[in-house]
């Protein structure tokens, strides 16, 4: 059993965490699902700027046709879509995005943030090689 796996049987909490490792995306992707947990891939390695990122969110997260990419789009949009079952969502890229578009990152990490807080459904994984250094606005987030 991996440590993600062992995680998620023990009923890993809401929130958004710090999760260094450099397993596969499609091992994660594999645990996650086995667990029966829902899947999010959110990857911005490709994306510069707050368009980009609601662009991959609407994407990402199979947002209506109406999704008004806006934050507060976003974040109503997540509310919405709430099951009530357990989710990870992985982002990975996230060091890309942060060099482009720092205030993207911040925003996005705050609705985040309040999304776990209210559905109790998001646990959002930063995935970061195990080596990396940790920017500042990230260094207050809990580490898996």
């Amino acid at each position: 059993m991996s440590s993600l796996r062992a995680l998620l049987s023990a009923g890993l909490r809401p929130g958004v965490y710090r999760w260094p490792s450099d397993a596969p995306v499609a091992d994660v992707r594999q645990d996650v699902e086995a667990a029966g947990w829902g899947f999010v891939l959110l990857d911005t390695s490709e994306v510069h700027d707050k368009t980009g990122f609601l662009d991959l969110c609407a994407t990402a997260f199979d947002l209506p046709r109406w999704f008004g990419r806006n934050w507060d789009a976003l974040a109503d949009s997540l509310s919405d879509r709430s099951t009530g079952e357990p989710e990870i969502v992985l982002w990975t890229g996230l060091q890309h995005l942060l060099e482009h578009d720092h205030d993207t990152v911040d925003v996005a990490l705050q609705i985040f943030t309040e999304d776990t807080t209210n559905s109790g459904q998001l646990r959002v994984l930063l995935y970061e090689p195990p080596d990396a250094d940790t920017p500042d606005l990230l260094s207050s987030l809990p580490v898996l």
